[in-house]
Formats: C-alpha cells, structure tokens, sequence
C-alpha cells in the first residue's frame, strides 16, 4: 500500500460520470515494556491530578452543479515501492463519462473519486438528467416510479428553497431563519433539493410504509448537509489550496447580493464563523433547525400527479404523553414505488473502494479520498477525540492499513446463483422470501352488551368481576384480544421482512456493481473500544452470508496439500460439523463428496449445500474444491478463497487468560487437548441435568409459587433444550448481557422450537408458556456459567468495581489498550430540552461532555468494553504480523482469514501474539495507573490468579478452529 497516495489521487480529475451498465462477468507490534503512561488520558478534565427553475432546464443546472476547475498538470508522487493503483487503468467493460465534457474516465482513481461524489447530492445526478430528458418529452410514464415523483417535486421545492435563500440574504426576519439562514445559503437551491428529496425517500421508504419520525428525518436530513458542504470544500481546496473554499463561497454570497451590503454583512459573518470549522462540526439543534425548514418544504411542496401531497405528516401522543411527529408516504405513492427496484430510490454514503484506501497516519486522516472519516466513531465525544489527538498510535495505523492493504473480488458464480434464486423467489440461505404473510382480517368491534357492570364506591362504571356473567365475558374478550393481535404482529412480521428484503436488494446491487473490478477494498476505522471495522455498511466480509459467499480474495495463490485440506475442513466449519476433530472435518467433506459435487453440478436442485449452517458460503467452497479436484492436481490449483480459523467463545479466552484460569481456559481450548472443547455444549448439559431433575420433582401444596412456575417450565421445555438455545446467551453472558437480555435471546430460540412442535405462538397461553420457560432457563443457563468460569466472574466483578469508583469521581473509565490506543467510555446522562423548529417543537436529547457521568452504565459496560478492546489489540497484533510477512489477512473480530495454504503459518502467529499480549501485566498496569490518576480513591486488589500456563496456548490445535 501506498504510504501516502493523497498526493498520487490528487491527480485524478473530480468528475461526476454517467454510469452505463456493460455486460460483465468475469514492523513487529512489540509492546511497550514499561507501564504504560496514560500521557493520552492525563489531559482528561477535572481529574484529580432563487429564481424558478423549470423541469426543462434540470440538465443545464446539473451541469452547472458538477463542474469544478481542472486540477493543475499531474503531479505523481513516488509510490514508495508499490504499485500506483490510482493510475491504472479502468477495466474495459467499466464506461464511465465525464457529464461535463462527455469523455470516457480512464483510471481508477477516478472512478473512486466519481463512486464518493455518487454518495453524495450527485447520487440523483444521473437519474434527474433521464429524468428532464422525459419531461421535455412529456414521457414522464416510461420512468420508474421513485423518479418519475422525483422530478415532479423538483421544480416547486427547487423555487421555494432558491426564494427561502434570497430572503436569507436580504436579512428579512422569520422564525428560526437566522439559525438555518447561514447554512441554506452555503449551497445551491438545486442541491438542497436534490438531497432532501433523496435522504427523506430513503428513511421512510427502508422500513415499508412505516414512514419515520420527523426528528429521525430531520437529523439525517442536516447529517447529509453537513457532509456534502464537506465535499465541496475537500473538492475546492483540492485545486485551490487550503482555505479557498471559504472566500470562495463569502465572495459568492457578495456577488449576488451587492443591494444589500449591510445585511449581507451580517449574515456574512455567521457564514464565516460556520466555514472557519474545519469539520463543519454543528450542534444537534443546528441540525435540527436546517433540517427541518427542509424536510417542512418538501412535506409543503411535493405533491402527486392528482395534486395530493406526496407525504403524511401526522403527530401521536407516546405512553410517556411526548407529542411525536411523524412521517410517511402517502399510500398512493407507495403503491407505486413499494414493487420498484430499490437500487433507483437509495443510496449508500459509503461504497467499497476501487483502490486501496489512503493509509491512517493521523487521527483524522484515512480511507476515502474524498469523504473525510475519522479513525474512532466517536459520537462527539470530546475527552475520546483529544485523548486520540495526544496519542502515539503509531501500531494501531499499521494494524487498519493492514487490514485495508487486502484485496477482494466478487465471486461472480455465487452472485449469479443468487441473483436468479432471487429473482426466481426462492427462499434459500438467508434469502428473505419476496412473499407476505396473509394478514387476518381484523375481528369487528367487541360486542359489550352482556359486559357485567357495577356502580364503584367512586360513582363510577366499572367491569364487575364477581358477577357470574363475568368468566363468559372475559373468555369472549380474550378471544377478542388474541385475534387483534395476531394481525398485528403478523404486520410486524411482514415489516421486518420487507426490511430484510430492501438490504438484499441493496447487497445484490453493491455486488453487481463491483463485479467489473478486478480488486475492490474495504477502508476501516474503530470504535471507542477499539475494535476495527470495515466502513462500508452493507457489502463486506462482516455481513451476513450472502455477503461472505459473493466475496473472495483478489490475490491467488497455489493450494498446496496443506491448503486443500484445509479448505475442506472449513467447509466443515461452514456445514455445522465443527465439534469433532480437525481430521474428522476433513473425512466429512469426503464422506460427502457426492453431495458436494451435486451441490456444484445443480444448486437449485441438490440443496445439500442449503442445508449448511453458512450456506452461500458453503457453497462457493465446494465449488472450489470441485475446481482444484478437476484441475488435475489440486495442489498448484491457484486458489482465491479465504479459510476462518475462529476462536473458542472468544470472550471467555480472554478472561480465563487474565485470571489464568486453569479449569475454565480448558473448557474454551487455551490448553492442549485430542478433542476440541465446546463450552455451549458444555453448559448446554448442565442445563438439562437440571431441568430433568426440576421435571422428576413432587410438587407439594408446600411448595411455593416459584417452585411450581419452576415446575411447570421445566415440563414444557423438557426435551427441547438444545446447543442453540443457550448458545447466544453464553456467547453475549461474557459482554455483559443483562438477565432481561438472556430472557429474550432464549425466548426467540423458544419460540422456533414451539413452532417446530406445532404450538401457536400467537396463542396467548402459549406465549405465556415460553416467557415462563424463557425466564426459567435464563436463569439456569447464568448460574451455570457463574458454576463452570467462576475465576471470570470475579476479573468482571472486579472491573465493574473499579468503573463504579471512577464514576464517584464524576469522571468516565478511561484507559489505554495494548497498542496504546486511548479509550473513553461516552456515557453520560442525558438532558432533554425542547427546540422549537417552523414544523413543531421536537425533544433533542443531549449527552454532552459537560453533562454528569451516568455511573450504572460506566460500571455495568466496562467488563465488556475493556475485553472487547483486549480482543481487538489481539486481533491487529496478528493482522500487523502478517502484513510483515506478505500473507493477506483479514478478520471479523474474533474470527481471523487468509488462504488455505497460509493457515498454517497463520495459526502461528495468532497464538503467539495472544501469548505475548498475556504475558504483559495487564490488569497490574492498569491498577498502577487508576491509583495514580485517582490517588484518593481505595481500588480493591486485583482477584487471586490460578495455575493456567499461558504458553500452553501455542500448542493448543483447538484454541482458533
């Protein structure tokens, strides 16, 4: 990777293309030895040391919208050794054309410069110009729905805004217009239009009909403003130089406005003081103020073809007597768009990128060219982003540009497959079925004429339950009740499938798009615990299985014999026979060989491969085993695939190595073992032990009403407790699930098992059943997991203990993780106010810096958090190592990649990074410097440790599998 490409990319001109769709297919992270110092930390606060535009002229302002000045001449900056991604050239089957001067671009670094701009107002860009073209026909019915709605709201919302500025400017007064006036003149009326028609469609269109709160949109609405004034001023000093953008846009505002110098003056200067911030860094009430003038336009303006508003507004009284906005299409609009492709009514900010992305080298410095990232999700913490800027976070650059430095490709013959099962709506792997549930009518209003009444002692009417008619009417009513709310959660049901079904559509577009590419990549940032993720939201190896399955490595390389056999114990891996030994996993593969070939030969229909627990992903494995076996000598078969090793319930390896717990490290693989250990099976037996000796009980008429509740759950699960039901919540028990949690991570697994019995779990009684069971059963599998990995619950305990002490302190748990990357806990609590917007008064929620610690959360989330930031150290530990080495790798979270024929020397590595990060003093360090920072404070000692040798760990074939 480039060690600085901004230079290099800068080359590239900023174009916004039309798209045409062509045929295709196709250094060692030693730790520092000292304690550490928490310099990062130490700065921490209070510590106790217009005019109209008609639809006919959309193409000529779209033109105006996209042009910018040519850089200077090409200026390529030395590669560093490695290759110029920017400046290669663009695939053949990839045409994309410069709108302003209709060339065909020629690099990637262009083609990722038009991708980002695409994300932004330009995402329309394409669409408006068919979109002018049809109305200047007056064709407007050729168009797919969401855009033939689209350029009918253009043009009244396009002259309402441009009128709104020019009123701006002229200093005349309305409510709220000198809070949102400074912003709205900042870009063009056009552009305005663009993205609040485009960002209010997405909302309210991603969760059916539905439709959004007004407060969700408005907030999205001012995110998007704030990110496209972003661009223009990243696109601007680019040719221009630092700080052109702001006299630029000032002298623009003078320009057109030269009858009104006092007032222009004015607005002037609140102009200025917006674009001196490098970040465009606004409150929460700003947001919501341009927002909704915006959002208020578009409800005012957009209107259908029969003249009707395009959108409902409408206000609900919530449970806690709030006044709530909210907002949907009207349903005669979403009649129309609810069939259309989603691909032409939404758009993705961030996209995976056609060259590696710019390498961190700063806080605020990485990823995409032009849509400027930081390297922490911070949430505005304040304390977090100067904790980073203070920081020497020298390793945690080289472990994300490792991770960014990895090539992907999309494997075009599973995107196929998945393409036509789609379009064929065949429900297969995860995709959603493209069918609703039947909706039952709703039964007719309750018939009261035989409710049983009585006077109260108050004067007032009221049901009287002693009344004999009384058992009739209550049977009636629950029988009532039962069939209103089985349509409502039918509803709920097809809402969620919906939902499922628009990110399908989302994944298959991504993939579809990115296919012409020989190489795509992902950039990565962190959140505050640390822990690295890939930016793009939708197509990436963390996503679901349609994901993991459509995506291969870039790079091939030969199999070798160690590698074909570890391709076949990952399709194992993948099928669900993952509890038996390594040459165990092979001999499944074998003793399946049929079916995987059948799978090859006919996936619609042989569904062996659909069987699998990851099937897409199952699939293209045995593909690829089908490949290397008919190449005729699967060794120097050149392979693209990427083999998982994952960990043992990776949180609980973790702790078991800070408290070097002997008897829990064995039972999650930290020690040498014939057979891999499984902790959820483990615990799974503990459960049922238990729940067969609550079945074989005599309940008594001494026994209690817990005992009997106890009784009656144990009988109606009994039999049904599995692997699965308590896997979840032994997975999530070592990041701090709570109880209620537990409850409903058992209950959704119930509920597939009483419906695979037969039982209606619309049937009130029968859902009473499983929240019994579910509650009974949460409670069993976390007092058997407090039995099996005691030594944990007291390195959690006493995690939490030290976070309760520093948030008696009114400061936040703050520490540093291995690779010196500092951490702050963002919770405070939260201050509601009222603003007051020209739509209505909305309820901002603030949780600012200055606001007072919330002590329960930082004390419930630390065990968690600082585990999560241990495992993520671990994690780029190994990713750095490997980067070293020249072995593509990536990861997700606890679960490490490379290909077959590295997984050896993969192996390798990982554990001796999690040995060298477990010999370090860990929990003693951070003792050392909590009593230093807070020298007043009585920190309890850390708990007792116990006998696990932690270098075990490099021979232990099971502790990643």
């Amino acid at each position: 990777m480039l060690t600085n490409r901004r230079s290099i990319y800068s080359t590239s001109r900023l174009f916004s293309p039309t798209f045409h769709d062509s045929a295709s297919s196709s250094p060692d992270s030693s730790s520092p030895q000292e304690t550490k110092s928490f310099r990062a930390l130490s700065s921490l606060p209070n510590q106790q040391q217009s005019p109209e535009v008609s639809t006919h002229a959309l193409s000529g302002f779209f033109a105006q919208l996209t042009q910018v000045e040519p850089p200077p001449s090409s200026q390529t900056a030395p590669a560093s050794g490695d290759v110029d991604y920017a400046n290669r050239r663009l695939p053949p089957n990839v045409e994309l054309l410069d709108h302003n001067t209709g060339e065909r671009l020629e690099t990637l670094g262009q083609a990722q410069e038009w991708y980002e701009q695409s994300a932004h107002s330009l995402a329309l860009h394409n669409k408006l110009n068919e979109l002018s073209s049809a109305d200047s026909r007056n064709d407007l019915t050729s168009l797919p729905p969401a855009q033939s709605e689209l350029v009918r709201w253009f043009p009244p919302l396009n002259t309402a805004i441009a009128k709104e500025q020019d009123d701006c400017k002229r200093g005349l007064a309305s409510p709220d217009r000198a809070n949102y006036g400074p912003i709205l003149v900042l870009l063009k009326s056009e552009k305005l239009s663009v993205i609040v028609m485009h960002t209010v469609l997405n909302e309210v269109l991603l969760n059916g009909n539905n439709g959004s709160t007004f407060l969700k949109l408005i907030s999205s609405v001012g995110d998007a403003i704030q990110a496209e004034l972003n661009l223009q001023k990243i696109q601007h000093e680019k040719v221009n130089g630092s700080g052109s953008f702001r006299d630029f846009t000032l002298q623009n505002i003078v320009a057109s406005n030269s009858n009104q110098k006092q007032k222009v003056k004015r607005i002037n200067t609140r102009c200025a003081r917006l674009l001196d911030d490098p970040d465009f860094k606004w409150t929460a009430e700003l947001r919501a103020k341009v927002g909704a003038y915006l959002v208020g336009a578009l409800l005012e303006h957009a209107q259908g073809a029969d003249g009707e508003s395009a959108f409902v507004y409408s206000r609900y009284r919530t449970n806690s007597t709030r006044i709530v906005g909210h907002v949907k299409v009207s349903d005669f609009i979403y009649d129309k768009l609810k069939s259309q492709n989603l691909r032409d009514a939404v758009h993705i900010r961030h996209l995976p990128m056609v060259i590696p992305p710019l390498e961190w080298t700063n806080s605020s410095d990485g990823g995409y060219l032009l849509n400027k990232l930081s390297i922490m999700r911070t949430h505005g913490c304040k304390s977090q982003v100067q904790a980073l800027d203070q920081a020497d976070m020298t390793e945690v650059y080289k472990g994300l540009n490792a991770l960014g430095s990895t090539g992907w490709r999309i494997n075009g013959e599973i995107l196929d497959i998945q393409k036509k099962a789609w379009d064929d709506g065949l429900v297969i792997g995860d995709l959603p079925s493209r069918k609703d549930f039947a909706v039952p009518p709703p039964p007719a209003d309750f018939d009261n004429s035989n409710t049983p009444y009585k006077i109260d002692e108050k004067g007032e009417k009221v049901i009287d339950r002693e009344a004999d008619e009384y058992a009739d009417f209550a049977a009636r009513f629950k029988e009532w009740n039962q069939l209103r709310n089985e349509g409502s959660k039918v509803k709920q049901r097809n809402s969620e499938l919906h939902s499922q079904r628009c990110d399908t559509i989302i994944k298959l577009n991504q993939a579809e798009e990115f296919r012409k590419y020989e190489d795509i990549y992902f950039g990565w940032n962190l959140d505050f615990r640390g822990r690295a993720y890939p930016v793009p939201p939708n197509l990436n190896h963390l996503g679901s299985d349609l994901c993991r399955g459509v995506l291969k490595f870039s790079e091939k390389m030969p199999l070798t014999e160690k590698g074909f056999y570890w391709l076949k114990v990952n399709l194992a891996n993948l099928y669900g026979a993952d509890k038996m030994s390594m040459d165990d996993r092979a001999k499944f593969v074998d003793k399946n060989w049929d079916n995987v070939v059948a799978s090859v030969e006919d996936p619609f229909n042989n569904l062996w491969w659909n069987e699998g627990d990851e099937p897409w992903q199952c699939l293209s494995v045995c593909k690829e085993l089908v490949k290397a076996v008919e190449s005729g000598d699967p060794a120097s078969f050149e392979s693209d695939l990427y083999v998982s090793m994952d960990g043992s319930c990776n949180g609980l390896q973790h702790y078991a190595a800070l408290g070097r717990d002997l008897e829990g490290g064995s039972a999650v693989n930290l020690t040498p073992m014939d057979l891999p250990q499984d902790v959820y099976t483990g615990v799974m037996k503990r459960v049922v032990e238990k729940v067969e000796q609550e079945v074989n009980r005599v309940v008594t008429e001494a026994s209690t009403m817990q005992e009997i509740e106890d009784h009656q759950a144990a009988r109606d699960i009994y039999g049904l407790v599995d692997r699965k039901v308590v896997k979840q919540t032994i997975m999530t028990s070592v990041y701090g699930v709570t109880f209620i949690g537990a409850r409903q991570q058992i209950m959704n697994r119930l509920e597939e098992k009483y419906e695979a019995d037969g039982r209606d779990i619309y049937d009130n009684e029968v859902e009473q059943s499983m929240w019994q069971a579910s509650t009974y059963l949460a409670r069993l599998t976390l007092g058997c997991l407090d039995e099996m990995f005691s030594s944990a619950r007291a390195t959690m305990a006493w995690l939490a203990d030290v976070a309760s002490i520093v948030a008696l302190q009114k400061q936040p748990m703050s520490w540093m993780t291995p690779l010196n990357l500092p951490c702050v806990q963002p919770y405070r609590r939260k201050r509601e106010r009222i603003v007051k917007t020209i739509v209505q008064d909305i309820l901002l929620v603030d949780d600012e810096d200055d606001l007072p610690v919330s002590a329960q959360k930082q004390r419930s989330a630390f065990p968690p958090n600082y585990i999560h930031s241990l495992d993520s150290s671990h994690m780029l530990k190994t990713a750095i190592e490997m980067k070293k080495r020249e072995i593509p790798f990536t990861a997700v979270h606890d679960s490490y990649w490379c290909h077959p024929a590295n997984v050896d020397e993969m192996n390798v590595v990982l554990r001796e990074k999690f040995v060298e990060l477990y010999e370090q003093p860990l929990l003693e360090d951070f003792l050392v410097d909590l009593r230093r920072r807070y020298p007043g404070c009585d920190f309890p000692d850390l708990p007792e440790k116990g006998e696990l040798d932690i270098n075990d760990i490099k021979r232990s074939r099971y502790f990643f599998q």
